[in-house]
C-alpha cells in the first residue's frame, strides 16, 4: 500500500520544546486519522528544530464506509395493523434511499421501533488531508502562540510543506502555504530538496545535511559523549533537560571537544556544570566528585573544529569567570547572615514572605522530627537556613541551584555536615526522574517544603485543574507521596496537616488538602502497577498512614487471582452489602440463638487478635491469612442464619455484630470491592 509524507517546515523552534511538539502533532494526526476513519499502517516520526514531518505507511486511498444504524419511527407508527408502511415509514425510507426490505425491528425499553442500517461511502482520504493536517496542528500545545498570515496561530510561523502520496503530490493549503515536493535542506550547506518519493525522505535530507531521524542524531551524540568519557576516564554530567537542548539545538550535529582552563577547576563541581550547561550546547565531565577539565561541544554543520574549539573554550572561560565571581561575591557573608533578609521577600501576595515560609516548613519540621525520631535541633537548623541561598547571586543567576548552592555555603561557613547536606537535599526531587534525599535530615525538611507548597496554595484557593497548576502542586504533592512511600515514612499525614492547616490564611478548609494529597496517592499506587480493584479495597477507609495503604495494597495485590482470596471477598460482599445502610450499633453475645452465628462469635474472638497483633506490626500479609479462617464460618452463617428477621431485638443484634465483623475487615481492605469470578 502507499505511504503518505508529510513535513511541515517551521522558522526555528525552540529547541528545549522541538520534541514535544513533534510527539503532540504526531499523536494530534494520528487521533484525527482515527476519526477520520482512514486506515494506515506504522506512523514514523522525524523532526528537527526546523521540521516535523510523518512518514505513514500504508494509507488507505478512501475513508472506511461508515454504517450507522438510524432509528426511525416506532413500529406502531411506522407499520399499520396488517404490517404495511405507514405514510411515516415511507417517509423514513425515503430519507435514506432504503428499501422496506433493509428495515428491522426492535425493541428499545417497553416500545419497538423501526432501524434502518444506512452505509456511508468513504470519501478519498486526499480530500480529508487538508483538514487533519489543520487540526492535528491546532492541537499541538505551544508554550506561546505567533500569528502570522491569516487566521493560523502556532509556536512558529510555517515556512514550508511537503504532502505525497508515495512520488504524488497531495494538494493541500496550510497557513497560506502550498504543499509541494520541495522540503529544505541545512541551512548553511544543504539548500532546497527536491523529493521524488516519500520513501525517499531520510536518506534525501542527510545527502543535504540534514539528520531530521531524532534517533539518528541521538545515536550520534550518545557515541560522541561515550567517547569523551572513556579517552578521559570522567562522567558526562548530562541531565534530560541538556540532553532534549543538545538533540534538539542542530540539524548536522558535530562533535568538538574542549578543555577548561586549570584556575576553574576548584570551582565547586555544580558551579561548573550550571554554568557551562546554560550554554545548551556543551557536556561537562566530572571524575571523583569533581570537575573534569574537559568538555564536548556541539557545533552544527561543517565549520573548522579548530577555529570552533577555540570559540566555544573563549565562552566556556567567560561563564566560568563570571560564576567564580559570583561565588567570591556570595562567600563574603555568611549564609545565615542572609537569612532575616528573607522577611523583605514576597513569596506569594496572600502567603507572605519568603521568611513567612520558612517559619511554616519549620513548624512542619519540628513535626516531623518527633514522628521520625529526628534530632529536632538539627533539622531546625537546617530549615532556618533552607532558603538563604535564594538571596545569593550564584542562585539568583542558576536558579537550578537552588538548595546546592545552600548546601556547598552552609560547609564552607561551618555548619553541622548533617544540615549542610540536608539543605542541599531539600529541592529533591524536582522531576519524576530525579533521585530523592539520602539522609534523614533532607528526606524530613524535603518533605516538610514538598507539604508546605501544597497546604499553601490549596488553602487560598490555588487547587490544581487539568489545565492549570501555577503554583506545580500536582507535582509537590506527587514528591511528597513518593518521599513517604519510597523512604519508608511512617507518619500520620492527615494529622500533620490538621495541625499546621491554622498557620496558612485562607478558606479552603484542611479536608481539601487531604483529598489532593489521597488523590495523588492513588495515582502513585497506580503508577506502581497495583490493579485498581485493590487500589479502591485498600483506599476505602481514608488513613492518614499513607505507608501502610502502600504495604496493604502490595500484600493484597500479591494475593490477587488466588482461589483464596477470590472466595473471601465474596463471603465478605455478604456482610458488608447487608450492613450497608444500617444503623445497628453493638450487640449482646448472649441473644446468639443459632449455632451458626455461635461459631462465627468464636472464630471472630480468634481471628481478631491475630488481625490486631498483625496490623500492629504492620504485617499486612498475615492479617489477610488470619481473615482466610472466617470465610467458611460467613459462609454458613448466611446459609443458616436469617439476618433480617421479624423480631427487631434479634435483627439488630446480628446487625451490629456483622457491622463490627466488617470493621475488622476494613481495617485490612474492603474485599467486596475487588473484582472477582462470581
Amino acid at each position: 500500500m502507499p505511504a503518505l509524507l508529510l513535513e511541515i517546515g517551521f522558522e526555528d523552534l525552540p529547541a528545549e520544546e522541538a520534541e514535544s511538539v513533534a510527539q503532540a502533532f504526531r499523536e494530534a494526526f494520528a487521533r484525527e486519522l482515527q476519526a477520520a476513519r482512514v486506515p494506515h499502517g506504522p506512523i514514523r516520526l522525524f523532526w528537527t528544530l526546523r521540521r516535523v514531518a510523518l512518514l505513514v505507511e500504508g494509507i488507505g486511498e478512501r475513508q472506511e464506509d461508515l454504517v450507522e444504524e438510524v432509528r426511525g419511527p416506532a413500529a406502531a407508527v411506522g407499520l399499520d395493523a396488517q404490517g404495511n408502511l405507514t405514510p411515516a415509514g415511507l417517509g423514513f425510507l425515503r430519507r435514506y434511499g432504503a428499501a422496506p426490505a433493509d428495515l428491522v425491528r426492535k425493541r428499545l425499553g417497553d416500545k419497538e421501533y423501526l432501524f434502518l442500517r444506512v452505509r456511508r461511502p468513504g470519501a478519498p482520504v486526499a480530500e480529508l488531508l487538508e483538514g487533519i493536517v489543520a487540526r492535528a496542528l491546532a492541537a499541538v500545545p505551544c508554550s506561546k502562540f505567533m500569528r502570522w498570515e491569516g487566521p493560523t496561530a502556532f509556536l512558529r510561523p510555517i515556512r514550508w510543506v511537503v504532502a505525497l502520496r508515495d512520488g504524488e503530490v497531495v494538494p493541500l493549503r496550510l497557513a497560506g502555504v502550498e504543499a509541494g515536493r520541495l522540503s529544505q535542506g541545512h541551512r548553511f550547506f544543504g539548500g532546497p530538496v527536491a523529493l521524488r518519493h516519500a520513501a525517499d525522505y531520510a536518506e534525501a535530507l542527510r545527502a543535504a545535511k540534514v539528520l531530521a531521524d531524532p534517533e539518528e542524531r541521538a545515536r550520534l551524540l550518545r557515541a560522541a559523549i561515550a567517547a569523551v568519557e572513556q579517552e578521559h576516564g570522567a562522567k558526562a554530567a548530562l541531565s534530560p533537560e541538556l540532553w532534549t537542548m543538545l538533540l534538539g539545538q542542530t540539524e548536522w550535529p558535530r562533535p568538538v571537544v574542549g578543555r577548561i582552563p586549570a584556575e576553574f577547576l576548584e570551582l565547586p563541581e555544580p558551579v561548573v556544570v550550571a554554568a557551562l550547561r546554560e550554554e545548551g550546547k556543551f557536556v561537562p565531565f566530572t571524575r571523583g566528585g569533581r570537575i573534569a577539565e574537559v568538555f564536548l561541544g556541539f557545533a552544527e554543520g561543517e565549520g573548522d573544529p579548530e577555529v570552533i574549539r577555540r570559540g566555544y573554550e573563549r565562552v566556556v572561560g567567560i561563564r566560568l569567570r563570571d560564576a567564580r565571581a559570583f561565588f567570591e561575591e556570595d562567600r563574603r557573608r555568611p549564609l545565615s547572615a542572609r537569612v532575616p533578609e528573607l522577611q523583605g521577600v514576597v513569596y506569594e501576595a496572600r502567603l507572605g514572605t519568603l521568611w513567612d515560609r520558612v517559619e511554616r516548613i519549620r513548624r512542619i519540621a519540628r513535626r516531623l522530627a518527633a514522628e521520625l525520631e529526628l534530632p529536632a535541633d538539627l533539622l531546625d537548623r537546617a530549615a532556618l537556613l533552607c532558603k538563604a541561598d535564594l538571596l545569593t547571586v550564584m542562585v539568583r543567576e542558576f536558579p537550578e541551584l537552588e538548595g546546592v548552592m545552600g548546601g556547598i555555603y552552609a560547609g564552607l561557613d561551618g555548619e553541622r555536615p548533617e544540615v549542610a547536606r540536608a539543605i542541599a537535599e531539600h529541592v529533591r526531587p524536582r522531576t519524576r526522574e530525579d533521585p530523592l534525599p539520602e539522609s534523614p535530615l533532607g528526606v524530613a525538611l524535603s518533605l516538610a517544603d514538598k507539604l508546605d507548597g501544597v497546604i499553601g496554595p490549596i488553602r487560598v484557593g490555588e487547587i490544581p485543574t487539568g489545565s492549570r497548576d501555577p503554583y506545580a502542586v500536582r507535582r509537590r504533592g506527587s514528591a511528597a507521596v513518593r518521599l513517604i512511600l519510597e523512604k519508608g515514612l511512617r507518619l500520620d499525614l492527615f494529622a500533620l496537616v490538621e495541625d499546621v492547616a491554622d498557620l496558612y490564611p485562607g478558606t479552603e478548609p484542611a479536608a481539601r488538602v487531604k483529598a489532593f494529597l489521597w488523590d495523588r496517592l492513588r495515582s502513585a499506587l497506580e503508577e506502581r502497577a497495583i490493579p485498581y480493584d485493590v487500589a479502591d479495597a485498600v483506599m476505602a477507609q481514608e488513613s492518614g498512614d499513607f505507608l501502610g495503604v502502600w504495604e496493604r495494597a502490595q500484600a493484597l495485590a500479591a494475593w490477587a487471582g488466588k482461589p483464596e482470596l477470590s472466595a473471601l471477598a465474596l463471603a465478605f460482599s455478604r456482610v458488608r452489602n447487608i450492613t450497608k445502610g444500617q444503623e445497628a450499633q453493638g450487640f449482646r453475645p448472649e441473644l446468639f440463638s443459632e449455632d451458626a452465628e455461635r461459631d462465627l462469635w468464636r472464630a471472630y474472638q480468634e481471628v481478631g487478635p491475630r488481625v490486631d497483633a498483625a496490623l500492629a506490626q504492620h504485617r499486612y500479609a498475615e492479617a489477610l491469612e488470619a481473615l482466610l479462617r472466617l470465610k467458611a464460618p460467613i459462609d454458613r452463617y448466611f446459609d443458616e442464619v436469617l439476618v433480617m428477621c421479624e423480631d427487631g431485638q434479634v435483627r439488630a443484634n446480628r446487625l451490629g455484630f456483622l457491622r463490627e465483623l466488617s470493621q475488622l475487615f476494613l481495617r485490612v481492605a474492603d474485599l467486596s470491592r475487588l473484582v472477582v469470578p462470581g
